[in-house]
């Protein structure tokens, strides 16, 4: 009995693991902004990813969230030393399908990119997002359409 225990939460833990491996790391999010902005300067910034899909309508509109944020808040000085933002929005579907969705969405300012151009994205699934700070912290994951607004000021009035 106390090896079927024994199995199952070593089970927990891996499968917990692997959920958690899913979303890119802070210095992943860097390389793909290196790769697609070569200029843009990413310190004292916080950095924003949304993965996205044309099927998925809240993953969409929580795109057009953070496309706002971005437009809005892109080269902000906030009270703890943040300089700006950036976002980054990944697409699952097929490149083409993607790029059309948000040009109809109005998805002009964040970087884009494609699940299929970097391969540790490849389990990447449609409605994550999350957001780090300039040190690399963690500070938001999965925020629901109707709060990343919210989410995001509380950062600036922290």
């Amino acid at each position: 009995m106390k090896k079927i225990g024994l199995i199952f939460t070593l089970a927990l833990v891996l499968t917990g693991f692997s959920v958690r491996s899913q979303n890119p790391t802070y210095n992943q999010l860097v390389s793909i902004i290196n790769t697609k902005m070569p200029g843009l300067n990413v310190s004292n910034k916080l950095i924003a990813f949304q993965v996205w899909s044309t099927a998925d309508v809240k993953s969409r509109e929580a795109n057009k969230e953070f496309d706002k944020m971005y437009t809005t808040y892109e080269n902000v000085k906030f009270k703890d030393a943040h300089k700006g933002t950036i976002v980054v929005s990944c697409n699952i579907d097929d490149v083409t399908t993607g790029n059309i969705t948000a040009a109809k969405d109005g998805i002009h300012k964040v970087i884009s990119i494609n699940k299929s151009e970097f391969n540790f994205l490849n389990n990447l699934t449609s409605g994550s997002n999350l957001m780090y700070d300039n040190t690399t912290n963690k500070v938001y994951e999965n925020i629901p359409v109707e709060k990343i607004w919210n989410s995001y000021t509380q950062l600036i009035i922290r």
